[in-house]
């Protein structure tokens, strides 16, 4: 499957090294701070930051259990480029360069006023109000 390079607002079907060289050193902090490359939304490489501050890589493969990022959030433009490069090959042997942590993906809990019960007992509340304010 064809890899996508894409940006805020651009995206890349024609990759060379080239054109991730120049995407990734676009990233200036302000506007633009995301580079994704992959082939899906389950199966990506992700740099976040800027060429001032460096950047931080996410990488998942496959579903969000299986989801990954690296402990050193400041990594050199020069060794991101070579990472994204290598990715596009589908080589992977630069993962055991940095650490990795598992992003744990936390979904939050539903409250019982974010509830359907919730709003159905308020609609009937107000409906009564009015009604016993009409009624006099």
């Amino acid at each position: 499957m064809p890899m996508t390079l894409s940006t805020h607002d651009t995206g890349y079907e024609r990759l060379d090294n080239d054109t991730i060289a120049k995407v990734l050193a676009s990233l200036d902090g302000g506007r633009n701070v995301l580079a994704t490359l992959g082939a899906s939304d389950e199966h990506y490489l992700q740099a976040q930051g800027s060429v001032q501050t460096g950047f931080g890589l996410d990488l998942q493969e496959g579903s969000l259990e299986r989801h990954y990022r690296t402990t050193n959030r400041a990594l050199p433009l020069e060794w991101v480029t070579g990472v994204f490069q290598k990715y596009a090959r589908g080589d992977l042997s630069w993962r055991g360069e940095v650490k990795w942590e598992k992003e744990e993906i936390r979904r939050p809990r539903t409250g019982w006023w974010n509830s359907w019960i919730a709003y159905v007992v308020l609609m009937a509340a107000i409906a009564a109000v009015i009604w016993l304010v009409r009624g006099r």
